[in-house]
């Protein structure tokens, strides 16, 4: 039976219905909603304004020095614990040195901080230490990892970035400055937006400079996403202490952050663009640098255009060969008087250059006499100006805004690229902001002003993170365990904070006392809890092995940068000069730099601080791979701590640990008596490599070593200098001694 055309209509209309119906389901899984956050989910424990807490009442109060030592007794007497006692001044001060400064106290700081009885001896060590210039460079350095520093691009071709290195010296300045932490946040976040003009603080936003870059990526646009998603990433990271990245292609599965929030969170980037040639100059010394270049170079162009009219007529002839194999735009080019050449034909020729040069010899045996004599002085006018060119001014590398107007950011459909929906308004995080959609921004005339909207809602008093996760990040490199151990996710799979009370107070403290970092340094090192003995106490290890209390003082091992400080220090080989341009040490043979490397030609700048080792993305330096330095392609919270084979062999059989060594012995020796007494000899590579007195069990055995290696005779490096009239094979043994000593667990661990 035939179908009527009512019936067919009504069949099309439910089939045109059915697929309305299924594009707009498509449209709205595209068009992700504003999401909606249960009262359990906003009233996680993080996202809570910190509130500060009354302290605590403990039995032992006299045990107390501070506030933090009321909250820490409090957990440890819930457990029936006690703390341990005070460590002696020899380790305190050797803690306090690496702690504050990544370095090793010499031993006349060590005698004088032990003779000194006053009763505020410790607190003026540590306030020595802070205003050391070796402050800031100690904790630039885990500033640095969380900033993922590195001065290449990564990928295959790791190309170079010659001017990474202000924004590393930038971190180190602002630290020894005490610059409060909020202002830190904005420099590094909108520091082109809150200073404009000012270089200083354009340096400072390198911070989102770091992220790397894969120069032969054929993609069209794909390099902006990546670095928006790094930028994204890293700075939820860094201050939130959240992991957002995982809402880049869903809703976050586990915590209160939509795939909306993450894009939206992403657009307060949109206009960002990179910057690498920001002159470090102020606008009046920029202006006379463009004036004096510009005549330099209409003086120049002038001697270039004598130049070439004099050799006009002869050129045609000695180029007859090479002008044959020119194509024909070259030719006319060639062939024009310099005086009517189009811009057009000068380009031309420029890019021709190298097939149409003529040998100043050929020249000279084609001219005149007169012609002859014009062109010399022309070619001597051109080699003068040549070296009176301007020095071109320093330039740093940081971010800026493109303009006033941003492209838009839109969600990715499963974070792939290629699938775009819809387009996404900045703002930040909804479970922070009741209204996330009531962002706002002031833009200038070259600028949208969204960072700064952004480091102004990270600093507010008010925000539940920014000062919590701080503070978590100081107390986890002082102690060696942070409150809240998983110190870059604070969600709702991080771990919860051992002592909830102690973070807050911490975190409206740090408020308190104007943002200042040296303040809550001194706060947390001038502690009953910080100056406790790291060795425990049997019941603590059974009721305690992880010191989640911290009846104890935490025993940790060097960073690897300390490592080779530590190293350099005690051969008195380490140059202490501040900032400035990386350097690179030597390398190990073997290892394959692609001409990636360039040795330092100077030893005091190969002896420089680790700090100012040049970071290559793709080519680690081996000693700081070996201990544990981090992967500079991604923000690293807390480093990884390993014991390996490769560690242990390094130390051994490294040629620069054999040098130090050298230099480590010889450096002893420059002392008359441990020249002369080798009991004196082992007191003094004690005291400079641990800070105390060797036991009397020690001194034996060190007796017997540099007797027993003596008599192998069989080592061939010698102390550097090598003292006159010293035997030769007693000499060689107190390398090896030193050697030793420096392969000791004791050298590489802090109590």
């Amino acid at each position: 039976m035939r179908e009527s055309r009512g019936r067919r209509w009504a069949r099309r209309l439910v089939a045109i219905a059915t697929a309305l119906g299924m594009v707009l389901i498509a449209t709205a899984r595209v068009r992700a909603q504003e999401p909606s956050w249960s009262a359990e989910q906003r009233s996680h424990w993080s996202f809570r304004v910190p509130k500060r807490p009354a302290l605590p009442a403990v039995k032992g109060s006299g045990w107390v020095r501070n506030p933090i030592d009321a909250f820490v007794l409090a957990g440890i007497d819930e457990v029936h614990l006690a703390p341990a006692p005070e460590a002696d001044r020899r380790t305190l001060i050797r803690r306090l040195s690496f702690d504050l400064t990544g370095l090793p106290p010499s031993p006349e700081e060590v005698e004088a901080f032990v003779d000194d009885r006053a009763p505020d001896a410790y607190e003026r060590l540590v306030d020595r230490l802070l205003e050391s210039p070796h402050y800031g460079e100690r904790w630039a350095r885990p500033w640095l990892d969380l900033a993922r520093f590195a001065e290449s691009d990564g990928f295959k071709s790791d190309k170079t970035r010659p001017d990474a290195w202000r924004y590393r010296d930038w971190v180190i300045r602002a630290l020894n400055d005490d610059m409060p932490y909020d202002r830190f946040v904005r420099l590094q976040l909108a520091g082109d937006e809150v200073a404009s003009g000012d270089a200083e603080a354009f340096i400072a936003t390198g911070f989102n400079r770091q992220w790397p870059f894969e120069d032969n990526n054929k993609v069209p646009g794909l390099n902006r996403q990546l670095m928006l998603e790094d930028m994204t990433d890293t700075t939820a990271a860094v201050f939130l202490g959240l992991t957002v990245a995982c809402a880049r292609c869903h809703d976050h599965k586990y915590d209160p952050i939509s795939q909306k929030d993450y894009y939206r969170f992403q657009a307060l980037f949109a206009a960002s663009t990179p910057r690498d040639d920001y002159p470090m100059a102020g606008p009046f010394a920029v202006a006379m640098h463009a004036a004096v270049a510009a005549e330099h170079q209409a003086r120049l162009d002038a001697a270039r255009r004598a130049l070439a009219t004099i050799e006009q007529p002869y050129l045609p002839r000695l180029l007859e060969e090479k002008l044959a194999k020119l194509p024909a735009d070259v030719r006319k080019a060639l062939e024009t008087s310099p005086e009517e050449r189009s811009a057009f034909q000068e380009d031309l020729l420029r890019k021709n250059a190298a097939l149409m040069a003529v040998e100043p010899k050929r020249m000279r045996s084609a001219m005149t006499p007169d012609d002859l004599r014009r062109w010399e002085a022309e070619r001597q006018t051109m080699a003068g100006l040549t070296k009176q060119a301007p020095a071109p001014l320093p330039t740093a590398t940081g971010m800026a805004d493109a303009g006033p107007t941003a492209p838009p950011v839109r969600l990715l459909r499963k974070g792939n690229y290629t699938s775009p929906g819809e387009a996404v308004a900045p703002g930040f995080l909804s479970v922070l902001e009741p209204d996330p959609t009531a962002f706002r921004a002031v833009p200038s005339a070259t600028s949208t002003g969204r960072r700064t909207a952004l480091a102004d809602w990270l600093t507010r008093p008010d925000h539940p993170l920014t000062s919590r996760v701080l503070v978590n990040r100081l107390w986890q490199h002082h102690f060696g365990r942070a409150i809240v151990s998983t110190p870059s996710d604070f969600g709702a799979m991080g771990a919860e904070p051992s002592h909830p009370e102690l973070l807050d107070w911490l975190a409206t403290e740090l408020i308190a006392r104007g943002w200042s970092l040296k303040a809550m340094h001194r706060l947390m090192v001038t502690s009953a809890t910080y100056r406790q003995s790291s060795i425990p106490s049997a019941e603590a290890s059974a009721k305690d092995p992880d010191n989640t209390f911290l009846a104890r003082m935490g025993r940790h091992r060097l960073e690897a940068e300390a490592v080779r400080d530590a190293m350099l220090a005690v051969a008195g080989r380490l140059d202490l000069r501040l900032g400035g341009p990386s350097v690179f040490p030597d390398l190990p043979p073997g290892v394959q730099t692609r001409g990636g490397w360039e040795t330092s030609k100077s030893r005091a700048d190969r002896d420089r601080r680790s700090i100012y080792v040049f970071a290559r993305r793709n080519l680690k330096y081996p000693l700081f791979d070996a201990f544990d330095a981090p992967d500079t392609n991604l923000t690293c919270p807390e480093r990884n701590v390993s014991v390996n084979a490769p560690q242990a062999l390094m130390l051994l059989n490294s040629d620069l640990i054999l040098e130090l060594a050298r230099s480590f012995a010889g450096r002893v020796l420059t002392d008359v008596a441990a020249r002369d007494d080798p009991s004196a000899f082992i007191r003094r590579s004690y005291l400079l490599a641990f800070g105390r007195e060797p036991t009397s069990a020690e001194l034996r055995r060190g007796l017997a070593f540099l007797d027993a290696a003596a008599d192998l005779g069989d080592s061939k490096a010698l102390p550097a200098p090598m003292p006159r009239g010293l035997d030769r094979a007693r000499a060689a043994a107190m390398v090896d001694y030193a050697h030793a000593l420096l392969n000791l667990n004791e050298f590489v661990f802090v109590d």
